[in-house]
């Protein structure tokens, strides 16, 4: 049982990215999150001074393809130019990861309901 469950495991953290068209910029995709990075997503919010915890949060699921961070959140300087964005095109990257990752309320929902 256990060595099945263990395997399940496995299978589960191998999720294929999911593509989100951004007008404007190449095809990015999203991943899958992991506790690790909701973790980590909530360390950066319990510091209150932090203004770019919200481009961290998206670089974080930001990624190729094959699953490759596009930004690295901890590079102020990928963080800062991500944080000058436009707030419309980021949102397509935020929208689509909570859509992926069932973070928001309407998104658990619709994961729910198939």
């Amino acid at each position: 049982m256990k060595a099945e469950f263990l395997a399940a495991l496995q299978a589960t953290a191998a999720v294929k990215p999911k593509e989100v068209d951004v007008p404007g910029w190449p095809t990015v995709y999203v991943r899958a999150i992991t506790v690790a990075e909701v973790e980590a997503q909530a360390e950066d919010t319990a510091n209150k001074d932090d203004k770019h915890r919200i481009a961290r949060g998206a670089a974080r699921v930001m990624c190729d393809v094959d699953g490759n961070r596009l930004i690295d959140p901890d590079n102020q300087d990928e963080v800062n130019l991500l944080a000058s964005q436009p707030w419309a095109l980021l949102r397509y990257v935020l929208e689509g990861s909570e859509a992926f990752n069932a973070t928001s309320e309407k998104a658990r929902d619709e994961a729910k309901n198939g």
